[in-house]
């Protein structure tokens, strides 16, 4: 039996050219073979209307052809497969047993005769398909004609080689759709409309080959190359220590590869300064500082991914799109109790959420621009596609304040019954019905945290209809006596501190002070000041004067010095100081001072501080300069990646020549064209004008020509023919499209140089200085914010360190160029009144 490849395996995924061989892998966990399988589904789907091609291609070849095409095999693929088809494999078949294999190919089911005949089929595949790797769409179609006309091959052999090897290559798919079209081998009885389908589903996949999958490959490590290296210079440093040892000069190889080591810490400081977002100076200079600025980053990217996986919990929208929205809930949910050991499957799962979390927030922000782009990105990932549809319509937001019924397990945010609205703040007088909450505790209902959910402001009435109306957060219940005393707050127990730091961490504020203790008044206003941060969206808004307020009370009183108060007090005062331009000095100098073990986000405190007693931060104007520098910025970084890309991207061509005169062309240290895609990738602001020079030269009418003439003859040496036709035709346009890129850049750049000088001279200097020094401090701070919630053995920290790494982030956005959304809500809506404390 000839030996197939594993129906999950890569390797089968580019044999498999049925709907039914490609299906597992449209689920795959890697993107890039989804997208694959999914273009090569379009072809096979096309094809299975012409019934079965392949036994039509087999029923037309005769016996001879496929003895000749078996024989053309190599062992001992040869023999496996004359063995497989019941074939004495010692000699060359005769018509008779030619026959008797045919018909045995003929019978064997359907996975195992697509494979079988693939088998046969590859090494005539080899000879129609040019050898080059050339992908140019014109040129490929023009040299696989000249095979098909020349060759001597029957026109059934190459039928049966086109039908089963189209999907290996974009050369194979464009062997297909010639052979149906231009060669006019198609079948009789395969009707022409089907057969035009199958040619444009075999350009598509074409295309998709030469854009996504040709010279593509897996990103390599920032450290392999230092890897490499460094197992070299071990090597080598062996040979060295035993030259001298025998008292004889080193070899000058040796010598070499130790030299090499220097230049490749370097790049691999380039590399990781890339992938982390630092300069490469800042990073260490050995291999284990390197692994481990790339393991911080890591922490930092999945805290982030972790808390965008958290907003959907408290998602809500139209009714019609509940049942969806209970999905995505629970899928949050899920993902998050399990952010430690995510597979795979579930790193995908967290990219579709962001995705769809970036379109909500986009549509709130009334930016429509790339929306629809974004929306098609995400819908074939999510479990119901069709929730995009009124993500695209504005119906979906993001409740700040989720309604619950019990702390101990925050009740989802409720879903409108309209279908045009995300449900409303309730009034006071109009307490929105939830469902009723389980119990605490299975095996003990009448558990103290229950209670204290249940009693601490009130009950709500029992409906006569049946409908048990339960208090909603912020919501005063309607009550006989106008005048309920409140119960008495719990002890905090153990069990009650894991409770409220799960709401806490949830961001379910209410509860979270309903449950506390009154022997708390630190914490308590904290985290009131925290519930009043995160909701509020402006400096002018009443959550803004309640927050200023509940801070300013903050600071009269004795510091709280335990870990949960400090966080929760950073949280809120970086907010105040960023949003609202509230000084905040002091909080965020006392709660720095008590971080030791968490010296990046104490640093990150002490800076916010310093700009809060400056007065750098805060105010409409500040922001609105942050967010248009931020924006400039941001689309430099684009260009410069575009440019790095660019410099990267392999340029196939037919002749040596012409590749020789790309590699010296685009070569990043002094090529013509690679230097500027260098200079444009390092996005420094101090090479705009040189790169600007550049470019204006190289523009000038004919100049590209007039250049590549004389780099021509100078290769040519005057023999042989100047470079012509298709090869010319494709260095200049790849020239083209790289100073594209390199002008897209000093346009971007030149965009940031007049954002500044627009703005008042301090916003260009010291404000600007300060929000590259947060920027900085953000990735250090997420991962230990990220890793002391993942350690701690107390509850309540672990749960106010979620809360101030997710505050924090958001905070840091502000000063990124991306404003918070959503309505902001009133402070009577968003936290039940104050209870009394005690000092």
């Amino acid at each position: 039996m000839v030996r197939q490849p594993r129906s999950r395996s890569v390797d089968w995924l580019w044999w498999a050219t049925s709907s039914g061989e490609l299906q597992p892998f449209l689920d795959h966990p890697d993107h890039d073979q989804q997208e694959i399988a999914r273009e090569k589904s379009a072809v096979a789907v096309q094809l299975a209307r012409l019934g079965d091609p392949l036994v039509d291609c087999l029923a037309a070849i005769a016996p001879d052809v496929l003895a000749d095409a078996l024989w053309r095999l190599p062992n001992p693929t040869r023999t496996d497969t004359l063995r497989a088809l019941r074939v004495p494999p010692a000699r060359r078949p005769t018509p008779a047993i030619a026959e008797h294999a045919l018909k045995r190919l003929r019978k064997q089911t359907a996975s195992v005769r697509g494979y079988t005949a693939q088998v046969v089929t590859l090494p005539v595949l080899r000879v129609l398909l040019p050898a080059t790797l050339d992908t140019d769409s014109e040129a490929l179609d023009g040299e696989i004609l000249e095979s098909l006309k020349t060759t001597t091959l029957t026109p059934d052999l190459i039928r049966l080689t086109a039908i089963a090897d189209w999907g290996f290559s974009c050369q194979a798919a464009a062997l297909l759709r010639l052979t149906l079209t231009e060669a006019d081998l198609a079948l009789p009885g395969w009707p022409a409309d089907v057969i035009a389908d199958v040619v444009t589903a075999c350009r598509r996949f074409e295309a998709f080959c030469r854009d996504r999958m040709c010279g593509a490959s897996e990103p390599p490590s920032p450290l392999r190359s230092l890897d490499d290296a460094l197992g070299r210079a071990r090597a080598a440093a062996d040979s060295v220590t035993a030259s001298v040892a025998a008292g004889r000069a080193p070899e000058e190889a040796d010598l070499t590869m130790l030299a090499l080591v220097g230049p490749a810490v370097a790049e691999a400081r380039e590399a990781v300064g890339a992938l982390v977002g630092a300069e490469p100076d800042t990073l260490p200079e050995d291999r284990p500082g390197l692994a481990a600025a790339i393991t911080v980053h890591e922490a930092a990217v999945h805290a982030r991914e972790l808390a965008g996986v958290d907003r959907f919990r408290n998602l809500v929208g139209p009714s019609v799109h509940g049942a969806a929205i209970t999905e995505l809930r629970e899928l949050a949910t899920d993902l998050s109790t399990r952010h430690e050991n995510w597979e795979p499957t579930d790193r995908r799962r967290v990219l579709a959420l962001a995705d769809l979390g970036a379109l909500i927030d986009e549509i709130a922000a009334d930016r429509d621009e790339g929306v629809d782009a974004l929306a098609e990105t995400v819908r074939p990932h999510l479990p119901d596609p069709t929730i995009v549809n009124a993500a695209l319509r504005g119906r979906l937001s993001w409740n700040e304040t989720p309604t619950t019924a019990t702390p101990h397990a925050a009740t989802p945010p409720p879903i409108a019954e309209e279908t045009g609205t995300a449900p409303e703040s309730t009034s006071d007088t109009e307490p929105a019905p939830t469902p009723e909450a389980p119990p605490l505790d299975a095996n003990d209902p009448s558990s103290g945290a229950e209670a204290a959910a249940a009693d601490t402001d009130g009950r709500a009435d029992d409906a006569d209809d049946g409908g048990g109306g339960v208090e909603t957060v912020g919501t005063v219940p309607i009550e006989s006596d106008p005048d309920p005393e409140p119960a008495p707050r719990p002890d905090p127990g153990p069990d009650s501190a894991t409770l409220i730091g799960e709401l806490i961490g949830r961001g379910d504020y209410a509860s979270a002070v309903r449950a506390m203790s009154a022997d708390a008044p630190e914490r308590i206003s904290a985290l009131r000041a925290l519930a009043y941060a995160n909701g509020a969206r402006s400096d002018t808004g009443a959550l803004a004067v309640s927050l200023r307020d509940e801070l300013d009370e903050m600071a009269l009183r004795v510091p709280g010095h335990d870990r949960a108060t400090q966080l929760l007090t950073v949280a809120a005062a970086a907010r105040a100081a960023v949003l609202c331009g509230h000084s905040t000095y002091g909080l965020l100098q006392e709660a720095a001072a008590g971080l030791s073990d968490l010296p990046a986000v104490a640093t990150l405190a002490r800076h916010i501080a310093t700009g809060s007693a400056q007065g750098l931060l805060g105010g409409a104007r500040n922001l609105g300069a942050l967010e248009a520098l931020a924006e400039a910025e941001a689309g430099a970084a684009t260009c410069a990646a575009d440019a790095a890309e660019a410099l990267l991207h392999p340029r196939h061509l037919r002749f040596p020549r012409a590749t020789s005169i790309a590699q010296l062309w685009w070569r990043p240290e002094d090529g013509l064209l690679g230097r500027l895609l260098r200079l444009a990738a390092g996005n420094e602001r101090s090479d705009v004008d040189e790169v600007a020079e550049a470019l204006r030269r190289l523009t000038k009418h004919h100049e590209l020509e007039n250049r590549l003439s004389a780099i021509d003859e100078e290769f040519r040496n005057g023999k042989g023919h100047r470079l012509e036709g298709p090869a010319r035709r494709r260095l200049l346009e790849y020239a083209r499209e790289s100073l594209g890129t390199v002008s897209r850049w000093v346009d971007a750049m030149r965009r940031v140089a007049e954002t500044e000088s627009e703005a008042e001279s301090w916003i260009a200097g010291p404000l600007a200085d300060l929000r590259h020094t947060l920027i900085a401090d953000r990735p250090e701070a997420d991962r230990e914010l990220a890793d002391f919630a993942a350690h701690t053995g107390d509850p309540l920290a672990a749960g106010a360190a979620r809360a101030a790494a997710a505050s924090l982030s958001a905070t840091l956005d502000l000063l990124d160029g991306r404003p918070l959304t959503g309505p902001e809500p009133t402070p009577e809506t968003l936290l039940p009144p104050s209870a009394p404390t005690t000092d």
